[in-house]
């Protein structure tokens, strides 16, 4: 399908319906309100991870995200600081410290982003240890901006003796996508040569947007793909490309193993028509979805259904730019054994927007929303589920009780109101 800009979409108001099970009620039955124009999101630096071992070691590549757009150009990253304890908290015993001086290699790249290498002895990377990475930032004259991140040790990943790499950059794939255009190639530290071989197999699995957190039914995970005569044996450092979108693990001889989520367009950014139907799930009805399914011409349904909630042309433009702006910052950070839009983080920080605050624990994140004149307060617990595909996957702690609060926060999207 012919790719278009998101601004171009914005422009012309080119907008999406939604897929999912006809008898989950994300959104309620509505009445017409007066719209609110938003408010603009701030920008916020998150951190990705990679990393391989060699036999006495952990090597880390930390990516520090959207850097150009919380900071001024003319400040500049200048070290990272990481601790390593026995627990999550500052009260526990400190096992490790050093700082890693940012250098020419790692500066700021031209796509806004940071790579920072870091290398833990492996005696250190044992369960219940944690490491915090704190990335110091020059500002003007002598003061300095902290900006920390922990991340969970675990001996399993000592298991990991290998990275995925983008053929045209040499990037590492640390977020656990790709697009079906990426040439990617995989890189053993123990085989510079190329002879060891692994596999790439396609799983059986179809994509379940994530739930209203009121529901009680349960999610299932995807089934790990048997190893068989059928699955094609590639050499390392030979370049593939995966040109059918879907959930893909890849597996070493060693047995270490990755998942990889592959999807079409520009992904995680909203490109395509077919990119922006599908999350409107969380805003429409079963009987809006249907009709915006069984029209001939969806471009003028989906025209129609947000016009109908903006009652502006203007103010529209500015629902779908918020609400594209949402999907695709939980495409880049909540993407795990599906796209991020669809995974329970990606749909509250869809229709919450960002949390007021979030506290983060091995197994588990609390994201806070705090009360205002508009909205009550409100708390969601996301624990941390183990796979063999990702570590990015958490789950909500779901409750009947978020029903009341999310019908409304569902409503004043509708009403053009986003401002929560």
């Amino acid at each position: 399908m012919k790719q278009i800009s998101l601004l171009t979409c914005l422009s012309v108001l080119l907008l999406l319906s939604s897929c999912g099970s006809s008898d989950i009620a994300y959104a309620p039955m509505y009445r017409d309100t007066a719209p609110v124009a938003p408010r603009a999101e701030q920008p916020e630096v998150v951190l990705q991870h990679g990393y391989y071992s060699t036999p006495d070691s952990l090597h880390l590549i930390l990516r520090f995200d959207e850097l150009r757009q919380l900071l001024d150009l003319t400040q500049a990253a200048d070290r990272v600081d990481f601790t390593i304890r026995s627990g999550s908290t500052e009260r526990d015993m400190l096992l490790l410290r050093d700082t890693v001086q940012v250098l020419p290699q790692h500066k700021v790249l031209s796509n806004g982003t940071l790579e920072v290498p870091i290398t833990v002895p492996a005696r250190y990377v044992a369960a219940g240890n944690t490491m915090q990475v704190r990335l110091w930032m020059k500002l003007a004259g002598q003061e300095r901006l902290g900006i920390s991140h922990r991340l969970a040790l675990r001996p399993d990943m000592l298991r990991k003796d290998f990275m995925l790499l983008h053929v045209r950059t040499n990037a590492p794939v640390l977020r656990g996508f790709a697009t079906t255009s990426d040439s990617l190639y995989l890189w053993q530290h123990s085989d510079t040569s190329g002879t060891a071989t692994f596999t790439v197999q396609q799983t059986n699995y179809t994509l379940q947007p994530a739930l209203p957190p009121m529901s009680t039914r349960a999610e299932s995970l995807p089934e790990v793909p048997q190893v068989t005569g059928g699955a094609q044996p590639l050499a390392v450092l030979d370049t593939f490309q995966l040109d059918q979108e879907g959930l893909y693990l890849l597996r070493t001889a060693s047995g270490a193993t990755q998942g990889l989520v592959v999807q079409g367009g520009t992904y995680p950014l909203v490109t395509r028509v077919q990119d922006m139907i599908t999350p409107l799930i969380y805003l429409t009805t079963s009987t809006e979805r249907e009709a915006l399914y069984s029209t001939q011409d969806q471009k003028a349904a989906v025209d129609g259904f947000w016009l109908k909630i903006a009652k502006d042309k203007k103010l529209a433009r500015e629902l779908i730019r918020a609400y594209y702006t949402r999907v695709e910052t939980a495409n880049k950070l909540y993407t795990s054994f599906k796209p991020g839009w669809a995974t329970d983080r990606g749909m509250i920080y869809i229709i919450y927007g960002k949390p007021h605050n979030v506290s983060t624990s091995p197994d588990a994140e609390t994201w806070i929303y705090r009360e205002s004149e508009a909205t009550p307060y409100v708390k969601f617990v996301f624990t941390k589920k183990e796979n063999n595909f990702t570590e990015n996957h958490f789950e909500l702690v779901r409750n009947r009780e978020y029903e009341e609060n999310w019908y409304s926060t569902v409503a004043r999207w509708r009403a053009g109101i986003i401002n929560l």
